[in-house]
């Protein structure tokens, strides 16, 4: 894996990640409130926080919420959507998985969206379990098994890929694909894994708008041949489904590990 974290990974992405990444369950979110018995007594750290998609729920029921995230557009993008829901408690650090190092304090929770597989998962690991506190632990909390149903998905990637090339494996993305493994050398032991369904309706706006949320197909890639992307995708996913609207089932996956 990359020392340093590529500036460029997400340029671009953050405000649609807020607007078009499939949302977490509700339940999901509830599921780890249960779990650690969360309260304003505790604190939260979420790790590669990204827009803010878990810290600002989180921080409705927390003393405080520190969120991390190396990339600077992310982080200023938590910032307004953390000021539009009125939370208050959040402490936004523009900082990656490198820097556990200099964050005060302990934390009863760890949270982790769609991050842990871009960091060294064993020496993130043994950083947190200094920063967690006895009877605490880490959720990590991002989308399981899709179901079988109509999807966009692989017409969408034959399109980029003829824009954008075949993406090599970035360096910094590990290539241990699972994160069970990680835990089960660490000093956190996991002790469930829970998935709670939902639903999803997409046009081919939010389809274009997921594509370009994610790191290997972002807005300026395409350098200036946006119009003829965005006509190339919508043709391809009209002739899927000629109303251009897709229905999903989601899964939302939450793997929770205590410290030993």
């Amino acid at each position: 894996m990359s020392e340093t974290y590529d500036p460029n990974l997400f340029r671009g992405a953050a405000e649609y990640y807020t607007r078009f990444r499939p949302p977490y369950a509700p339940e999901a979110i509830e599921h780890v409130i249960a779990a650690f018995d969360l309260g304003r007594r505790d604190r939260v750290l979420d790790l590669g926080c990204g827009p803010g998609t878990l810290a600002i729920p989180f921080a409705r029921i927390a003393a405080e919420v520190v969120a991390l995230d190396p990339d600077p557009g992310m982080i200023e993008e938590g910032r307004r959507q953390a000021l539009a829901a009125g939370a208050v408690n959040i402490g936004w650090r523009d900082a990656g998985s490198r820097e556990l190092g200099a964050v005060d304090g302990t934390f009863k929770l760890v949270v982790m969206g769609q991050s842990f597989h871009w960091m060294d998962r064993d020496q993130v690991l043994r950083d947190l379990y200094q920063l967690v506190e006895d009877g605490g632990g880490i959720a990590m909390i991002a989308p399981g098994q899709r179901r079988p149903q109509e999807s966009w998905e692989a017409e969408a990637a034959r399109v980029v890929r003829r824009y954008m090339g075949e993406q090599p494996w970035h360096p910094q993305r590990n290539r241990e694909p699972r994160h069970e493994p990680a835990l089960e050398r660490s000093r956190f032991e996991i002790v469930s894994y829970v998935e709670f369904p939902s639903t999803l309706t997409r046009d081919i706006a939010s389809i274009v708008g997921c594509l370009y949320s994610n790191s290997s197909s972002t807005r300026p890639m395409l350098e200036g041949r946006e119009a003829a992307f965005e006509a190339d995708i919508r043709e391809a996913m009209l002739g899927l489904n000629p109303t251009g609207v897709f229905h999903e089932t989601l899964e939302t996956g939450v793997l929770i590990a205590m410290k030993r």
